[in-house]
């Protein structure tokens, strides 16, 4: 009995390791992609910062002030995707394709259609996200596209945007995945008990 069993969690570990480094691959193509989408946003800058301090508003991020801060970590990884999909709304507008070089702006959208097809890959595009804090998405967004119209999308309106994206993208909850040894442990204390 005991040689079938060592057989077993000799497969069980197995099976971890290549989940595991599955596991951390997507983790690591995720951070790739966070990281491409950072440096997208850093090229579209078309107007000195300062120019614009005129042009400054307040826009309440979801994930940093309010109830929403109080979400799982878990959970708000499942509202990443629908994040991305609205920044893709956001730039993939006409007057968006006025504001910005064309290059830059195309490489900003590829960036972040790679990023939601990661997390595609990932499995994490199909959780739904808590409706709180989808609602802060939406309405974080839904400020964005009335500033601009507000301000007749001048270069300067784009350019606080950008930045608030930019600083906002940075700062949005994502997740860690477990580490292989606690993955290992918790598949292992599963199967003995």
């Amino acid at each position: 009995m005991l040689p079938g069993r060592l057989f077993l969690v000799g497969g069980v570990m197995l099976s971890c390791c290549t989940a595991s480094s599955l596991d951390s691959a997507l983790s690591w193509s995720m951070r790739l992609q966070r990281r491409e989408t950072a440096r997208s946003l850093e090229q579209l800058k078309s107007v000195g910062g300062h120019q614009c301090l005129r042009d400054r508003t307040q826009f309440l991020c979801p994930w940093r002030k309010g109830p929403i801060t109080q979400v799982k970590l878990e959970e708000a990884t499942s509202c990443y995707s629908q994040m991305l999909r609205q920044l893709l709304q956001l730039f993939d507008i006409e007057a968006s394709r006025a504001a910005w070089p064309e290059r830059a702006l195309d490489q900003l959208l590829s960036s972040l259609w790679s990023e939601l097809q990661v997390l595609k890959r990932a499995g994490e595009q199909g959780q739904s996200c808590p409706p709180p804090f989808a609602l802060g998405i939406r309405t974080y967004f839904l400020g964005f596209f009335c500033y601009l119209k507000a301000k007749a999308h001048s270069p300067c309106s784009w350019e606080i945007v950008r930045v608030q994206v930019q600083v906002d993208l940075s700062a949005f909850p994502l997740s860690a995945r477990r580490s292989p040894k606690e993955r290992r442990s918790s598949m292992l204390e599963s199967l003995l008990s």
